[in-house]
């Protein structure tokens, strides 16, 4: 034995301990060249600037219904359940890995009982043999190569890439949550702006039949009347149906029921919404921050590992195998000393003659590492590109509700004014009908230009990545589906 273990494991160890290299190349994160990443945002955007990003953004709008919404989804959101779940399973795989660099084995019990043909039984043996055995194998592949340090770090990185998916899915179920809240809302102001017109029409259908008592008008003006105030009043109906699928949404969204769901207590919407100046950070910020950029890096070093997992296969695996335990021919000599039995072997595999396959399978793998590099480049052109499109359309939305806020205040003084006249005798009722339809048209814009508002900061906020930074806080409860068992 100790022959044995000069001779195999010594040297053994020694080439293990000597092993400081690893098949395939070693991962290096790229880097964006200077000239491709871009000092700033481009041209600058009133009431944006630099500064740090604010984590839990949605506490901007002094929305505690709002907030409420958010955390809940965190929470309780299946689609933040699924990637946590997938989370762990990578995690766990990545365990398995780890385990590649320890002995595998355990114990084996066994009887056998053979009868021995004529031309296998020696000269005056017994035809007949029981042997029982007890003992612990084991195998120990010494990684020479680096096949089980690549498929480690190949492990790691999935896992890394899980978890920044898993951030990406939370900043966006916040996003989702706001965006919901705010359609919902603005559904809600489009429907009083309704109730206010009806209310309005039918004092205009009770003038005009008063002037139509009076001979001053006609009935062609009443029918108009009429035909005006059920216009308003078909509105409500689609506006509802809106609301309801607004609502809905935000139950799934939350992970509960749509049938059970309830909105939390909310103040009335403000007629104006006073937006301080948001922080943006910059562009060298936005790539550290944003999820699906982490992801894809992470990709590109999995796949990178992945290289050297196969390059591996090019060369031989040596493995140490050994067993030691108890062999006798019966179970009253297993306690005998000269029931002990054990050896210790090393083993070399090498597959020269499937070189071919393997080194395919290298060709492989370089592609897919090429193809995650690609992904890697496009991921961070495409943030950028969101990011330039949210500023944009955030300044087109400021811009636009004030305009619609000017030609609201005109149409609804176009129309008092048109009905005064026509009350005072001074003007036909075709007038009054159309400023009145004007003003109409001109109030639900605007409802919905103040919603544009709102979803245009959401926008920038979810094409900048955060959200996610609140659930590193030991106090958030971030895990998703909190409703499932």
């Amino acid at each position: 034995m100790r022959n044995l273990y000069q001779t195999v494991v010594l040297p053994l160890g020694a080439l293990a301990l000597l092993a400081g290299c690893a098949a395939g190349p070693d991962y290096a994160a790229p880097t964006l060249p200077a000239s491709r990443l871009p000092a700033s945002f481009g041209q600058p955007v009133a009431g944006l600037g630099v500064g740090t990003v604010e984590a839990g953004w949605w506490r901007t709008f002094d929305d505690a219904a709002l907030s409420t919404l958010v955390g809940r989804a965190l929470a309780a959101n299946h689609d933040i359940g699924i990637a946590a779940a997938r989370l762990d399973e990578s995690r766990a795989m990545l365990r398995e890995s780890g385990q590649g660099f320890l002995p595998r084995g355990g114990a084996a019990l066994g009887v056998e009982q053979r009868r021995r043909s004529d031309a296998e039984m020696p000269s005056g043996q017994p035809r007949r043999t029981d042997s029982y055995r007890g003992a612990v194998d084991a195998s120990w592949e010494i990684d020479l190569f680096g096949r089980v340090r690549r498929s480690v770090e190949a492990a790691e990185a999935q896992a890394g890439s899980r978890e920044a998916l898993l951030r990406g899915v939370q900043a966006s179920v916040a996003a989702a949550v706001a965006a919901s809240w705010f359609e919902l809302r603005g559904i809600e102001a489009e429907l009083a702006v309704v109730a206010d017109l009806r209310l309005s029409q039918r004092d205009s259908l009770a003038l005009v039949e008063r002037q139509v008592g009076a001979g001053s008008a006609s009935e062609v003006d009443r029918l108009r009347a009429v035909a005006l105030l059920r216009q308003v009043e078909m509105e409500a109906p689609a506006l509802e149906r809106r609301r309801a699928a607004a609502i809905n949404a935000l139950a799934i969204l939350l992970g509960e029921t749509p049938q059970m769901f309830s909105l939390p207590a909310a103040a009335p919407a403000a007629a104006t919404l006073a937006v301080r100046p948001l922080a943006v950070g910059d562009p060298a910020a936005l790539l550290a921050r944003r999820s699906d950029i982490a992801a894809a890096e992470r990709g590109l070093a999995a796949a990178t590992a992945r290289i050297g997992v196969e390059t591996a296969g090019l060369y031989p695996e040596v493995q140490v195998q050994g067993s030691i335990g108890l062999v006798a021919g019966s179970l009253d000599a297993m306690d005998g000393a000269g029931a002990l039995s054990g050896f210790l072997s090393p083993v070399l595999r090498w597959s020269f003659l499937d070189t071919g396959r393997v080194r395919a399978r290298i060709a492989a793998s370089e592609a897919r590492a090429r193809e995650a590099l690609l992904a890697y480049d496009q991921v961070i052109l495409r943030a950028l590109q969101e990011t330039d499109d949210a500023f944009q359309a955030y300044a087109a939305a400021g811009d636009t509700l004030g305009l619609r806020l000017q030609e609201s205040v005109a149409q609804r003084e176009a129309a008092r004014l048109a009905r005064l006249r026509f009350a005072q005798g001074a003007g036909v009722y075709l007038d009054v009908l159309d400023a009145e339809r004007a003003d109409f048209a001109s109030r639900r814009a605007l409802a919905v230009a103040r919603t544009g508002q709102r979803l245009a900061i959401v926008g920038i906020f979810k094409a900048l990545g955060g959200g996610w930074e609140v659930c590193a806080s030991a106090a958030s409860d971030c895990g998703g589906a909190a409703a499932m068992p």
